[in-house]
């Protein structure tokens, strides 16, 4: 997975600052979830992730307990470690999964929500809201992205 390519669509969907905020929310949303996934899960899961970035996570230990946490006590946990609250780490971690999920290399984390509990299984299998293509994105699509709705639909009348 092209490290580049991920970063900057979690800095454009997450409306982050720059490539070092849309790292440390991805690190910290995937360092979460090496707490409650088993440790080869999550091993295949951040497998295909730029070496740079991989080296920001923890290392999963292998014979440790996995501890369950409803999603609750997970979104507390990002808020926590990213000083944010609520509704921002909720937001925050479903644009990393979600991109993670619209990943074309290796274990999505749609494809391990089987291996947590109930209530974290729809955010694990949230996709992007606006389809990311390789040609680019249409001019309908970026300007709903900054806001500009009204002034498109104006033009147009």
């Amino acid at each position: 997975m092209d490290q580049h390519d991920l970063l900057t669509r979690i800095q454009e969907s997450g409306r982050l600052h720059g490539r070092n905020e849309s790292r440390r929310v991805t690190a910290t949303v995937l360092g979460v979830l090496s707490e409650l996934l088993p440790a080869t899960a999550y091993r295949r899961l951040i497998v295909n992730l730029p070496e740079d970035l991989r080296r920001a996570l923890p290392v999963p230990e292998t014979n440790r307990i996995v501890e369950i946490v409803d999603c609750r006590r997970f979104l507390a946990r990002v808020a926590d470690r990213l000083y944010a609250d609520s509704g921002d780490a909720a937001f925050l971690a479903r644009v990393v999964l979600s991109e993670l999920n619209a990943g074309e290399r290796g274990v999505t984390p749609a494809e391990l929500a089987h291996l947590v509990p109930m209530d974290l299984r729809p955010l694990f299998r949230s996709r992007p809201l606006t389809p990311w293509s390789a040609e680019g994105r249409g001019p309908g699509v970026e300007t709903l992205q900054r806001g500009r709705v009204a002034e498109s639909t104006a033009g147009g009348a």
